[in-house]
Order: C-alpha cells, then sequence, then structure tokens
C-alpha cells in the first residue's frame, strides 16, 4: 500500500474516470438531471399546497419548511457523492467484481465509494443549496459566526449519518447476496419521514427517528438551532445540537458493520 497521498491520487483518478464515463452520454445524463429537479419541484409543490391550506405545517413557516427541506436535500447530495456507488454493491459481488478490490493495494471500500458517480449529486446540491437560501432570506436568519462555523459541522454529520445507514444496508449483501429490496426501503423511501417536522409525528415514531434510526438528527433538530426555534417541540433541546456526534458514533458502527461483512465474505464464484 502506498503513502496516503499516493493512494489519494488514485483514489481521485477512479472517481475522475468514473465522472467521465457517466457523462459519456451527455443527453442521458442532463435528461436525468432534469428528472431529479423536477422530481424535487413536485415535492416542494406539495409542500406549498399545504402551507397555502394551513399557512404553517405544526408550527413551521414557508421559510422554516424551506430551511429544512434545504438542510436535507444539501446533505444527501453530499452523500450522494461518496456513498451512491453502494446501491449497486450487491451486483459487485454477484458479477465477481468485488474480488478484483480484495486483491488491490487499496481499501476495498474506497475502491467502491470511488467506481461510480451519481449524476443525481448536482441536482441534489442545486435545489439543496437554492432551498437553503430561500429559506434563509424569507425567515431574515441571522448566520452568526458560531451559526456559521457549526453547519460545515452538521453537513458533514448528516453526510455520516446517511453514509452510515448506506453503508449498513450494503453490508447486508455480505450475508445475503441480495440487499436491493433493503437499499429501496431503508435508503431511499425512508427519507420522506424527515422531509417534515418531525414533530409532526406520536413519541413513538419521534423516538425511532431520533435513538433509533436518527434521520431527524440530519435537519429536524440542528433546523432548530439555525432558525432560533423554542425548543418546545423537541425531546430534548440539547439534541439540537448532536448532529456531528451521532454521525461520527453512526457511521463507527457502520465500519465496523462492514469489516464484519468482509470477514464473512466468500465469492460467489461468477
Amino acid at each position: 500500500m502506498g503513502s496516503p497521498m499516493e493512494n489519494f491520487r488514485v483514489y481521485l483518478s477512479l472517481v475522475m474516470t468514473s465522472i467521465r464515463a457517466r457523462m459519456e452520454y451527455k443527453s442521458s445524463f442532463i435528461f436525468y438531471l432534469v428528472a431529479i429537479i423536477f422530481y424535487y419541484l413536485g415535492q416542494v409543490g406539495l409542500l406549498l399546497v399545504l402551507l397555502a391550506k394551513f399557512q404553517t405545517i405544526h408550527g413551521w413557516s414557508l421559510g422554516e419548511m424551506a430551511f429544512l427541506f434545504g438542510l436535507l436535500t444539501f446533505a444527501l447530495g453530499m452523500s450522494n457523492f461518496f456513498f451512491s456507488s453502494l446501491i449497486n454493491f450487491d451486483q459487485m459481488i454477484i458479477n465477481g467484481d468485488f474480488d478484483r478490490y480484495l486483491v488491490r493495494p487499496l481499501s476495498p471500500l474506497g475502491q467502491v465509494m470511488a467506481s461510480k458517480f451519481e449524476a443525481s449529486t448536482l441536482s441534489h446540491l442545486l435545489i439543496g443549496i437554492a432551498a437553503l437560501y430561500a429559506g434563509s432570506t424569507m425567515v431574515d436568519l441571522d448566520w452568526t459566526a458560531r451559526k456559521a462555523a457549526f453547519f460545515p459541522l452538521v453537513v458533514i454529520g448528516g453526510v455520516m449519518i446517511s453514509g452510515a445507514i448506506r453503508l449498513s444496508v450494503t453490508a447486508v449483501a455480505f450475508w445475503t447476496l441480495r440487499n436491493q429490496s433493503l437499499v429501496h426501503t431503508i435508503v431511499f423511501s425512508s427519507r420522506e419521514f424527515v422531509i417534515y417536522p418531525v414533530s409532526i409525528y406520536n413519541f413513538g415514531v419521534q423516538f425511532f427517528l431520533t435513538f433509533v434510526f436518527p434521520l431527524a438528527f440530519i435537519n429536524f433538530y440542528p433546523a432548530h438551532y439555525f432558525l432560533d426555534r423554542a425548543g418546545d417541540d423537541l425531546l430534548h433541546p440539547a439534541l439540537q445540537m448532536g448532529t456531528p456526534l451521532v454521525g461520527v458514533i453512526l457511521f463507527s458502527i457502520s465500519l465496523l458493520i462492514w469489516k464484519t461483512g468482509i470477514n464473512h465474505y466468500q465469492s460467489s464464484g461468477s
């Protein structure tokens, strides 16, 4: 295994190769980007319809909802950049591609992560930035130095939470070979729960999204801090600062699951 800088250059080369491969068919690439944007515009449209009828959603105004949505979408966009290649990991095992990663002098996980660029990353980031800007403007958010310093930590924590969920679901394929149903149920469908304020759910769901499947730390809890919202609808006010810590803990656990899976791995023989 080479020096960290040499390894970084190799990973960067793999990422650039995957980006060039993804952009080889420009029409398909652009069409996919536009499709993702329209998908999210549909979600925004639904929120606008609800807010036009009820003015607020459980006390959250249009600007606050835009910030909540933007924080989620931006963090998921960053997560897509690093972890999107995990989605089809079961096919790597079935086709025998993962075996090649095991004999190279590089981290198998690093090679898997660098093997594919997901075009929807750009759409997520563009929509996330636009929603964050719109939300901040509508609520006249006061970006203090402390909030500006905390924001990247929240994004990194959110990426680690999302990445940990993807990595844990991916590792299941070491035992089951196929995990696509889990990927679509847990990775894609679960995000719908946190488009809205978690406080709209009953206590059991709030507890689940906080301590069992902590998606609420990606946007709901930190949004309270940035928006200077009262903590009346939080399980505990301290949770609004917990995203970075939860991200580190959850990602560490997911790495242990991944390493356990590799130790259990047996080639499919394809």
